[in-house]
């Protein structure tokens, strides 16, 4: 019995390390990604950072604002954000 509970501790520890290796390999790409956005809506607006939780004030069409880069891929989804290259 011991025998497979074994070979199954070894896969979890094998999966677990490769999703750790994925994870740290992507980390630097996004701290050299360009952090300036470029508001496109109409209005001011206001948009919170997922992961930062900061508050970014977009104060009218074409205002450009640097966000940290812990909060850019979010902001790449966003519709109204253009990123600036």
């Amino acid at each position: 019995m011991s025998c497979c509970s074994q070979k199954r501790l070894e896969l979890t520890r094998e999966l677990s390390s490769k999703k750790e290796s994925k994870e740290k390999s992507s980390l630097p790409l996004l701290k050299n990604a360009n952090t300036k956005f470029k508001y496109t809506g109409n209005t001011a607006w206001f948009y919170r950072g997922v992961s930062t939780h900061i508050r970014y004030h977009f104060k009218h069409h074409g205002h450009i604002i640097i966000i940290d880069p812990r909060d850019t891929s979010a902001a790449m989804a966003e519709p109204l954000l253009e990123n600036i290259v």
